[in-house]
C-alpha cells in the first residue's frame, strides 16, 4: 500500500532529522504530512480505530487535510527562506484562513456518519461536502505551484526530487478538482463516481514519495560530507603535529563552517601537497581524495599528477 511507504519515509526522515532540525519548518512541514498519512492507518489502528477517538464522525477526515494544509504552508516557507526569497514567505494568517475556509464547510455537513474512507465521496451531493473538499484540493495545489517557481530558480538534484514531487502532487489536485466538479455538478452515474473517485491517489502519493526521497538526499548528502570533513582533516593533519585536528575542527566550529567548508579548505591544502609530491598521497586515500575532488569540482580544480 503506498501510503504505507510514504508514511515509513516520512517517519525516518522526521526521527532522524529532529536532533538538528527540529526547530525548522521544513522539520515542522514534514512532521505534518507524517501525522497527515497516518490518518491512513497506522501501527495496526484503522481510520475508524483513530477516528472513533475523535467522536467517531469522520473527523479524522478533517484532521488529515488541516495537517497536509500545515505541512505545505511549512514547507513552502522553508524553501523560499532557503533560496533567499524571504519576501515571497506566506503569512500565518494564511493557514488560518486556509483552515478555517476547509473547516466551515466541513463543520455545515449534514449527517457525517461513521467513519468511512468514501466520505467524501458517499456525500457529493451535499454543496458543502463539494466546497470542503475542492478548496482544500485547491488550496494543496496553489501551494505545490508556488514552491515549483522558488524551486525551479536552481536546478539541483535536491530540486529536481522536490518539482517532480510537487508537480506529481498538482497533476493529482487538477484530476480531483475536475472530478468532484462532475461528480457533484453532473448528470453521471454511481458508477462513474466510485471508479474515478481513487484516480488521483497515485500521483498524489508517488509525489509524497519523491518529496521524502529528497529529504533523503538530503541526509545522505550530510552524511557524506561529515565523513568526508574528517577525512581531509586526518589526511591533512600528517606531519603536522599532534594538535592540528584539533585545531582545525575548532577553528571550523569557531568560524560556522559547514562540513562542506571544511572539506573543500583541507582539501585545497591536500591538492597543493600532491601538486609538490605526487606521491604524498597513496593508496585508498588517493581513491577517496578523487571523489572527495570530484564532489568540490565547482570549487576547485582538478589535481593533476
Amino acid at each position: 500500500m503506498i501510503e504505507t511507504l510514504c508514511l515509513a519515509v516520512l517517519s525516518v526522515v522526521v526521527v532522524l532529522r529532529a536532533p538538528r532540525s527540529f526547530r525548522k519548518a521544513a522539520w515542522w512541514g514534514t512532521l505534518f504530512g507524517m501525522v497527515s498519512v497516518m490518518t491512513y492507518g497506522v501501527g495496526g489502528a484503522s481510520p475508524a480505530d483513530l477516528d472513533r477517538v475523535l467522536g467517531d464522525r469522520n473527523s479524522l477526515t478533517l484532521v488529515r487535510d488541516l495537517t497536509a494544509l500545515a505541512a505545505m504552508w511549512s514547507f513552502h516557507n522553508a524553501v523560499v527562506r532557503e533560496r533567499g526569497r524571504v519576501s515571497r514567505r506566506l503569512p500565518w494568517w494564511s493557514l488560518l484562513a486556509a483552515a478555517l475556509s476547509v473547516a466551515i464547510p466541513f463543520a455545515l455537513i449534514h449527517d457525517p456518519g461513521e467513519t468511512s474512507r468514501d466520505f467524501v465521496l458517499d456525500r457529493l451531493d451535499q454543496t458543502q461536502v463539494w466546497l470542503f473538499a475542492t478548496l482544500y484540493t485547491v488550496y494543496i495545489g496553489t501551494v505545490a505551484g508556488l514552491i515549483i517557481r522558488t524551486l525551479s530558480a536552481k536546478r539541483t538534484t535536491l530540486s529536481v526530487l522536490w518539482v517532480a514531487g510537487f508537480g506529481l502532487m498538482m497533476v493529482s489536485d487538477v484530476l480531483e478538482v475536475v472530478y468532484l466538479a462532475i461528480a457533484h455538478f453532473a448528470p453521471v452515474s454511481v458508477g462513474f463516481k466510485a471508479h474515478y473517485y481513487y484516480v488521483a491517489e497515485l500521483p498524489f502519493f508517488t509525489g509524497v514519495l519523491f518529496i521524502g526521497a529528497g529529504f533523503m538526499w538530503i541526509l545522505a548528502a550530510r552524511a557524506f560530507w561529515w565523513s568526508a570533513a574528517r577525512w581531509a582533516v586526518r589526511v591533512d593533519a600528517r606531519g603536522q603535529g599532534p594538535e592540528f585536528k584539533e585545531r582545525r575542527l575548532a577553528l571550523a566550529e569557531s568560524r560556522g563552517w559547514s562540513d562542506r567548508q571544511l572539506t573543500f579548505d583541507s582539501a585545497a591544502n591536500i591538492r597543493d601537497r600532491i601538486k609538490l609530491n605526487p606521491g604524498a598521497v597513496t593508496g585508498p586515500d588517493r581513491q577517496v581524495f578523487t571523489v572527495v575532488e570530484r564532489a568540490l569540482s565547482k570549487k576547485i580544480e582538478p589535481v593533476t599528477s
